[in-house]
This record gives structure tokens, sequence and C-alpha cells, in this order.
């Protein structure tokens, strides 16, 4: 697709004869990546493709006959690659993406990227909103709607439950695994759900009469987080090792064990409990054991072992094919935050 695209682009610049270095211009990009386009190597960001179409003379469905697959290829890269996508590029993957739902409303995956384009514009609001209120409280530490606001903005423990409480999710999962009682995980997302609400009682129920959920390996985990919510912490531990003994050689059992380690402020346990999760998994091992880690050390006060984390997230992002991009970028701000902490 590369190629096609690049060729069509030399053939259009030829044809209005235009140097790549005026094409570069006109775009303020590097003549170098003008090359790339044309020789396949690299494509277009999909933000550009207003400007191209503008220096061509052409639309954008003359300059690009890209199928709907590699329309959402090239939008999915843009939401993995891009901290705060500009408002032009976001409009015109929106209004993109609306489409392909609109004339295909089967294509789940126009659906979900709406939602990801939507979830990247939210936490992008979400920093700026976070800095406003911020800078509200340093000039007026007492000002408790900027307490509230902060609070909500970074879903902090101890504020009101009309904000905290999720029982519109519980509603949702309760509907859904009516309609899909088979589909194990969907269990995984209702049940934290009913004891974060104190549902305990159905919570219970569910673990002990849903076969789906009965026999699953984490059952024992979250019968432990329904006895940890009613107070029975040595009962709560109990059932949370024994999940983790009854499944030797499985990953899973360990990271939800880290969490609940966690939860209770023995970020050691925790720690260690990552690091059997990392030993465990195949090939490629996920990022989160590395991230948490990196957060657990600087809260003890480990900085180098929280740098050493991050840059083990950094490479195994690298391995994975990240070279650039706001996946490399995220973990290097970190980095470079680490450095400069005292």
């Amino acid at each position: 697709m590369n190629q096609e695209l690049g060729l069509r682009i030399k053939a259009l610049r030829g044809a209005r004869g235009m140097t790549q270095e005026a094409l570069a211009a006109a775009l303020g990009v590097s003549p170098q990546a003008v090359s790339k386009w044309e020789t396949g190597v690299t494509a277009p960001d999909i933000g550009l493709l207003p400007g191209i179409s503008v220096a061509f003379g052409v639309t954008i469905d003359e300059l690009f006959s890209l199928s709907d697959t590699e329309h959402l290829a090239r939008i999915q890269r843009m939401i993995t690659n891009t901290r705060d996508i500009p408002d032009s590029d976001f409009t015109s993957a929106e209004a993109m993406l609306r489409d392909i739902a609109a004339r295909k409303p089967g294509c789940d995956e126009a659906w979900l990227q709406l939602a990801d384009l939507y979830c990247s514009r939210i936490a992008t609001l979400t920093r700026a909103a976070t800095g406003f209120a911020k800078q509200a409280l340093q000039l007026e530490p007492a000002k408790k709607c900027g307490h509230s606001i902060l609070q909500n903005l970074g879903r902090g423990y101890g504020g009101d439950w009309t904000q905290e409480n999720s029982l519109a999710l519980v509603r949702y999962y309760r509907g859904l695994m009516r309609r899909a009682p088979d589909y194990e995980e969907g269990w995984r997302f209702l049940l934290p759900q009913l004891i974060g609400n104190g549902l305990l009682e159905e919570a219970r129920e569910t673990v002990e009469r849903q076969p789906a959920v009965k026999n699953h390996m984490l059952a024992k985990m979250w019968l432990g987080d329904i006895a940890y919510a009613r107070g029975e912490g040595e009962q709560a531990l109990a059932l949370w090792h024994e999940c983790v003994n009854d499944n030797p050689g499985q990953w899973r059992p360990h990271g939800f064990l880290a969490d609940r380690m966690i939860f209770m402020g023995r970020y050691e346990d925790a720690i260690r409990e990552f690091e059997a999760w990392l030993a465990l998994q195949e090939p490629p091992p996920y990022c989160d054991p590395y991230i948490c880690m990196a957060l657990l050390y600087e809260e003890l006060g480990d900085i180098a072992k929280a740098i050493e984390m991050r840059k083990a997230q950094l490479q195994l992002l690298r391995g994975m094919g990240f070279e650039d991009g706001e996946a490399i970028d995220a973990v290097e701000r970190e980095i470079r935050r680490l450095g400069g902490v005292t």
C-alpha cells in the first residue's frame, strides 16, 4: 500500500512540475520524508491528507484510493503514536470512521476505533483540565471545588460516592453476561464492579453458581476479594494464595495477587509477584509489570530501580517494533522525570 501511494504522489508531483523540496515546504515536512513516501518506505500521516490534496488540487478520495481496512490501519497508527492528536487530524479521523460505521454497521473495528479516538481526546482534555485545577490550587489551596475536580479527574480515593460508583457498569455487564454467559472473561469484568459497589452476595452467588466462573482459574481470587471487602483479611490472603498455588506455572494469578498486595500496602510482596509474572509469561510479555514496578520502586524511594524498570519497558517496546511515537515518548518522559527526582 505504501508503494502504490508513493507512486501516486510522485506522479502527481511530476505532472505539476513540483520538486520534493517544494512539496515538503508546502506541507511543513522534510524533503527526506517526501522521498520516503515516494519510495514506499513510509506513508504520510493521516493529518497530512488535506494538505497533500490541496497541494495537488485533487480530492482526498482521488489522491488516496485506500480501502476501509487501510484507512482503519492508518487511523490506529495515529492513535497509538500520537499523544495529543491535533484538532484537524481528530476531525478527519472521526469523519472517516463515522463514514465507515454508517456504511458498514457490522464493522466492529470502526466502532472500536471511534471509542479509542475519543479516549485519546479524553486523555488530552484530562491532562489540560488537571493542569488548570492544579494552577488554581496553587493560587488558592483552600479551594474545595478545585480539589473535587482534581479528585474526579485523577480518579482519586475518598471522593463522593456519586462520582466513584460504577453501578452503570454493573447494569451493563449484567445484561452482557445474560446474552453471553459462556464468555469467561466477561465475568472478570462484572465481578469487580459488583464487589466494588458492595454487592457482595450477588458476587458470591455468581462465583459459586455460574459454571464459567466456578471453574475459572481465578475463582478463588474473586472469593478472596469478597472476603476482603467483608473485612476478613486473613481469609482473603489464604484464598488469594490458594489461587496461585492451585495454578502452578500460570502467570495470571501472580499478576492478580500483585494487585491485591498493592491494595494492602505490601509493595515488596507485589514486586515479587510481578517478577513471577514476568518469569512465567510466554514472550512477548506485557509491559504492565515493568510499569507497576517502576511506580512501586519510586514510592519506595528506589529511583535507580524505577529507572531500570522504565528502561526495561522501553527495550520491550522496541523489541515489539515500536521505534517512535507516543508509546516510546511516554516512557522516555518518565525516565527523564525520574532522572530529575532527588
